[in-house]
């Protein structure tokens, strides 16, 4: 049977003090001798008492809360991401709230009315593709969320982000597809509809322009969604037409799965026949049992600064800037066939 939660009013009547003096003791203030301090946490532990978050926020008007969006927790960038925003946030007395939404703007959206309806303290927000949610966005803030974008940015919504430089980390991909002898380079996944897509474009197509290939840009592109299952179709039916093609830039790590399947079913080898390189030294795509390039985009190092940021809003730290962005730095990765594969 469920039984009540024992509260500071409660020991404080077994101990015979006042309230305050036995939350001061939970908390170690200053004020509070040590043998007074070894008393009620001793009672706390043996009662089972827990301290309530709920009355906490009531008398700080804050909630200590974090919501943090997650597109996808299958790609291992998003999980590490994720783990560097709630240690970050245990560090900091926050708890996050962790809400996934497998790019679904309508999941998105039930995402984010359950954390304005619950009160958060601020948001990390990972926008889902599309246009969708924007109105959500702007009314969220409108009503004084703090909110941090994090990997993909809303630059026209005057948030503050923190990303990598997916520009220069598409450009140096390419180069290095290029590098390694491949000139019918595809690029898969989206070219608009979130800023990484839009970004990871624009640097695939300056390297190609760069390196004078002589190729229709927008015949080599492939435009797809993120999910490996879409991926996958897409490239088969391209292959089974003949379409030449030795390499592909691939937006994401699911991407870059799906396209894999879809070389290998073909009877084609990679890196032989077609070298792929792709965003997030994703340890999905390493399941393919091939060799290929990837960007290792410091997941836990952006999570964990973005929360950094996040706070700095909320607590309205001094000359905080509201639109600033972060630029996390990337290495670029050759994985092969057999290496232990784990995030760095």
């Amino acid at each position: 049977m469920k039984t009540e939660k024992v509260t500071m009013k409660e020991m404080a009547e077994i101990l015979d003090v006042s309230t305050a003096t036995v939350s001061k003791a939970l908390r170690d203030g200053d004020d509070i001798s040590d043998e007074m301090a070894k008393k009620v946490k001793k009672l706390a532990k043996k009662l089972g008492y827990r301290p309530n978050r709920l009355a906490r926020g009531l008398i700080s008007e804050n909630s200590y809360l974090i919501g943090a969006l997650i597109p996808d927790l299958r790609i291992s960038f998003f999980s590490e991401a994720a783990r560097g925003i709630y240690e970050k946030a245990r560090q900091e007395d926050y708890q996050a709230i962790l809400m996934v939404n497998d790019e679904d703007p309508e999941t998105e959206k039930e995402n984010l009315q359950f954390l304005a309806d619950i009160d958060v303290d601020g948001i990390l927000l990972n926008n889902t593709p599309g246009e969708k949610n924007r109105e959500l966005y702007k009314q969220i803030a409108d009503q004084g969320v703090p909110t941090v974008c994090w990997d993909r940015r809303l630059d026209d919504l005057g948030f503050s982000s923190v990303s990598i430089d997916d520009y220069q980390a598409a450009y140096t991909l390419t180069k290095k597809l290029i590098e390694e002898g491949r000139k019918n380079i595809l690029y898969m996944g989206p070219k608009a509809g979130i800023s990484v897509a839009k970004d990871r474009f624009n640097g695939y197509r300056d390297a190609m322009e760069d390196s004078n290939l002589n190729i229709n840009i927008e015949d080599n592109c492939l435009i797809t969604g993120l999910h490996a299952e879409e991926c996958y179709g897409s490239l088969k039916s391209v292959l089974k037409k003949g379409k030449p093609i030795d390499g592909i830039l691939c937006v994401g790590g699911m991407v870059a799965y799906g396209a894999g399947h879809a070389i290998l079913e073909r009877g084609l080898s990679i890196p032989e026949d077609i070298m792929i390189a792709e965003f997030g030294d994703n340890d999905v795509v390493a399941q393919l049992g091939v060799s290929f390039w990837t960007i290792e985009q410091n997941p836990y190092k952006i999570g964990k600064t973005a929360l950094d940021l996040l706070l700095d809003e909320i607590n309205n730290e001094k000359e905080v800037d509201y639109t600033k962005h972060i630029i996390v730095d990337t290495e670029l990765i050759h994985h092969k066939v057999g290496e232990p594969f784990f995030n760095r």
